[in-house]
């Protein structure tokens, strides 16, 4: 009998967490899912098609007038694109990731030996990742010398982002917006399940390790300055950051959207609400940004210590969200994180 006096507290426990509370079954996750496709994701694909486009009109300019002049509105535009993509990228659910955006659009380091080959690889293979995007767009125009000798390439590559950007933009408004919202269940393959993997996958893996982590050193004895983003244009990368980081804050704090979820919940950690601990870490790895140089290569050179710094505030909203976040959401994790966080 004593035995199982000490046992049911533990039983009673087990078999309450598996039931959904007032609170999570009236919290409107049709709503937030409205939010989501209506000012979050559709915005953001229809800003980065119309980028991509007028990247691709200013490369022609360029392709059929070299000069400094048109060479210079063509860096512009791809200063444009590239930080317009940073508030795509976190969302890629749905087409977008059917589609495979960002494995085509944002691998780096890109393969410098084989773009100065121009073979002319087809772009939709997977091998062939690490030959276009923006960091291919990156080395053709800062990285040569002489962009005009790339320029049919520089137009190929422009074209393609332009491609899959507007195919996803379409399916997203064609219908694809009204199968994502109606989906408001709370299972693995419902759309806030999804989402929230999603953008948490990218979270650790293109902004956290990505743009921090592996340039600085982390997973390894030694910086890594080549492995920074945008290397060649030399002064991007910050704000490319920067720009990222944000997209990371508005998804999770825009309401009604996580932050709103958590607190209808009432979920605390050491007494204080969770949505404002994971508020209140996004503010120190942007005051942590701030002071860095705008070239990511550059600051691993001289000072990773504070690159470490950066990575370390990021890596403390990677404990809050994947693992408080998501018990307190019910939501489980669905992708593997190769360092083990």
């Amino acid at each position: 009998m004593p035995r199982l006096l000490y046992l049911l507290p533990f039983l009673l426990l087990a078999c309450a967490s598996d039931e959904p509370t007032e609170e999570k079954a009236t919290f409107d996750r049709g709503a937030m899912l409205a939010h989501w496709a209506d000012n979050l994701i559709v915005p953001a694909y229809q800003d980065f098609t119309a980028a991509a486009r007028a990247l691709d009109a200013s490369v022609a300019a360029y392709a059929a007038a070299p000069s400094a002049t048109t060479l210079t509105v063509a860096r512009g535009e791809f200063e444009t694109a590239y930080l317009s993509w940073q508030r795509l990228s976190p969302l890629m659910v749905g087409p977008g990731q059917e589609l495979r955006l960002r494995e085509q659009i944002n691998v780096y380091p890109t393969d410098t030996a084989r773009l100065l080959g121009q073979a002319n690889d087809d772009l939709t293979l997977p091998s062939n990742v690490d030959v276009q995007g923006f960091p291919a767009l990156d080395f053709y125009l800062y990285g040569t010398g002489d962009p005009a000798r790339f320029a049919t390439e520089l137009s190929r590559l422009t074209a393609r982002i332009v491609e899959l950007s507007a195919a996803a933009e379409a399916a997203w408004t064609g219908g694809y917006r009204d199968t994502y919202v109606a989906s408001s269940g709370n299972s693995a393959t419902a759309s806030v399940d999804r989402t929230v993997n999603v953008w948490l996958e990218w979270y650790e893996r293109n902004l956290r390790a990505g743009k921090v982590g592996i340039p600085a050193g982390i997973f390894g004895s030694t910086p890594l300055p080549d492995r920074a983003e945008a290397p060649y244009h030399g002064g991007l990368s910050k704000a490319l950051f920067l720009e990222a980081l944000d997209a990371a804050d508005d998804f999770f704090s825009s309401d009604p959207s996580l932050a709103a979820y958590l607190d209808a919940l009432e979920v605390r950690r050491d007494g204080e609400l969770l949505s404002s601990r994971i508020r209140a870490q996004f503010r120190t790895a942007r005051e942590r940004a701030t002071g860095l140089d705008a070239n990511f290569a550059t600051q691993v050179r001289t000072d990773h210590t504070a690159m470490l710094q950066l990575y370390d505030a990021l890596q403390a909203n990677v404990v809050l969200i994947k693992v408080d976040m998501l018990q307190a959401l019910g939501i489980n994790v669905d992708f593997v994180d190769a360092d083990g966080d």
